[in-house]
């Protein structure tokens, strides 16, 4: 009997350490979360080491109270108030601390617990904190509440299971969550049959030291594991940061080359429209001149060169309007030139009737580059697969390959411009990166990403929803047959001759300006002419200029007026573009394609 009162005082003793513990444990995680509001495990772990400190320190002061019984009749005996009511406070923080327990064991698992079990929990909870009232000593209670804590800890368990092993926090809270229903299970297997075995009763005067070890290496654990969580979320957040500021630097190399390109198209437009309007009368007088062909030809291409570069700017203009996804991807495998073997190789799914807007020769760049990529980075037995598919934001079209895919440590870089994973000789590294730009314009993505099972790559393209820009209107003017009389403003003296062959070719009496100042001096006489053809880049006023003292001063003049340009990357083109009352042509052009639009003056076409 000697001894069972020594234990019980030593058991005292470790019930008031294991308060102060406790207490310790809510001061760290308090620390903790006054710096970390985002991670809700830390809100549910500290409210259940409050509820458990506060459960022990009314648990530590009834028992205090019966070592320093005087009198028999004390009402600190079981069956008063006042234990009664420390127990009751006791039972229900007990029940707190198991329901917090399980909630942060989701949160940091990141799991959603299914509504059922918060609602068991609290009936729980509501059992513990009314049994008291039934049963007024502390064994029996314990027997209550032995089941329901070994319950809460192995639902904790369970939601840890998804949790990544890496470091040694995870591991701890797991060992100590098993720890603590064993020593529950101990616990309330020592309160039920201590009277049928006596020695028992040793086990429940020791019990607040299992207990102690239990809830240090709990609290250990759970400290490291939410300092393991925190660090998890700041690399993922580092690694965001990263990503944003590879897309910043990407998106001012782009800025800078767009700038470059404005001078570039400018310079390269302007003789290449030379060169491809006398090849053009070259043709037209000799149709067999295989040179003037050949140089025509040669011309285009460096025509399509510069516009694919225009596009890297990310400012070109993409106007929009409707299309069937089916009918573009159909236009897109008939033009893209294939032998019969790679044409065989091609998949195209099923499409339904999806309707969308969109830049027309944007999209068919697009596709057309990366349906040939997937071609050529295929073996030859290997299929190419082609989609499109509604989704939330829009429509997405996917190209799938069976080739070796693009390495992770390959994929952030590879819509940089000139950066290609070719041989020598076999790619400028320019189709992604345009294609990247293209899609970036429309306000989309682009991405790529393991084909199914590893094998390949799959790019997705998401285009989103958008409204079909609407054409300008304007009246159109009635020329005077074969009296009609074109002025031709643009500081190059060849484009301006080519385009006055061209012009007289077709039937115009024509008036050159190399400047938009000197169109208004001299013999040129604004109201006297049929149309007006003007550079947008001139020195002074430019084009732009023009456009404004037409609006305010001659309004029936800027309605035969027709403007053109190299350079549509610039922000200044750019920006004129979209207030632009009248075409806007794109050198170099086609002449008839230009004439076309100067004899009918439409409200508004770009070429």
């Amino acid at each position: 009997m000697f001894l069972i009162e020594r234990l019980e005082f030593l058991s005292l003793i470790g019930l008031f350490v294991q308060a102060f513990l406790a207490w310790v444990f809510v001061a760290i995680l308090a620390t903790m979360r006054r710096g970390e509001r985002a991670s809700g495990a830390f809100d549910h772990f500290f409210f259940a080491f409050a509820a458990l400190a506060s459960a022990l320190t009314v648990l530590a002061v009834r028992f205090f109270h019966s070592h320093q019984l005087d009198a028999a009749d004390s009402f600190w005996l079981d069956g008063h108030w006042a234990p009664t009511a420390c127990y009751v406070a006791y039972q229900g923080l007990k029940g707190l601390f198991g329901l917090f327990l399980v909630r942060g064991s989701f949160a940091l698992a990141d799991k959603a617990p299914p509504r059922w079990l918060y609602a068991l929990i609290w009936a729980m909870v509501a059992m513990l904190a009314v049994s008291p009232l039934l049963l007024p000593e502390i064994t029996a209670l314990l027997v209550v509440q032995a089941p329901v804590m070994v319950a809460c800890s192995f639902v904790a368990l369970s939601a840890l299971a998804g949790v990544p092993v890496e470091g040694s926090g995870p591991r701890v809270v797991r060992g100590s969550l098993i720890g603590l229903a064993c020593a529950w299970i101990l616990d309330g297997a020592a309160a039920g049959l201590h009277e049928q075995i006596p020695s028992l009763r040793y086990v429940l005067a020791t019990n607040s030291y299992f207990d102690l070890g239990v809830q240090l290496a709990l609290g250990t654990g759970l400290v490291v594991s939410l300092l393991q969580d925190t660090h998890r979320r700041l690399r993922a957040a580092e690694l965001e940061r990263e990503r944003l500021q590879r897309e910043l630097d990407r998106d001012e190399k782009l800025r800078a080359l767009g700038t470059m390109l404005s001078g570039v198209a400018h310079e390269l437009n302007n003789p290449l429209t030379v060169i491809l309007g006398y090849a053009d009368l070259i043709a037209s007088t000799e149709a067999d001149n295989e040179a003037a062909r050949i140089v025509a030809e040669q011309a285009q291409r460096c025509r399509g060169i510069v516009r694919n570069l225009s596009a890297l700017a990310g400012q070109s203009q993409h106007p929009l309007q409707e299309m069937k996804a089916a009918e573009l991807v159909d236009r897109v495998v008939r033009g893209i030139n294939l032998d019969r073997e790679a044409a065989q190789r091609l998949r195209v799914a099923r499409i339904d009737e999806l309707r969308f807007h969109a830049d027309r020769v944007g999209m068919e760049q697009v596709l057309a580059n990366l349906i040939s990529n997937a071609l050529a980075a295929s073996s030859p037995q290997g299929l190419v697969w082609i989609e499109a598919a509604p989704c939330a934001a829009g429509i997405t079209f996917s190209v799938r390959d069976e080739g070796p895919g693009v390495p992770p440590e390959l994929r952030a870089r590879l819509f940089e411009p000139f950066f290609t994973t070719k041989g020598p000789g076999k790619g400028m590294g320019l189709g992604l990166s345009i294609a990247h730009a293209i899609v970036r314009a429309h306000g989309g993505t682009i991405s790529v990403e393991d084909g199914p099972d590893g094998r390949g790559a799959l790019f997705r393209v998401v285009i989103p929803h958008a409204a079909a820009q609407k054409q300008r209107e304007s009246k159109v003017l009635v020329t005077a047959g074969p009296t009609r009389r074109l002025l031709i403003i643009d500081d190059e003296a060849a484009v301006r001759s080519v385009v006055r062959r061209q012009a007289e070719r077709r039937g115009w009496r024509v008036s050159e300006a190399d400047s938009a100042e000197s169109a208004f001096s001299g013999s040129n006489r604004i109201a006297e002419f049929d149309a007006v053809l003007c550079d947008l880049r001139m020195p002074g006023m430019g084009g732009a200029g023009l456009h404004d003292r037409f609006q305010s001063e001659f309004p029936a003049a800027l309605e035969r007026t027709v403007f053109v340009t190299g350079d549509l990357a610039s922000p200044e083109s750019v920006l004129f573009s979209r207030r632009c009352a009248r075409p806007l042509v794109q050198k170099p052009f086609e002449f008839d394609e230009l004439f076309a639009i100067v004899d009918r003056k439409p409200g508004y076409a770009r070429i």
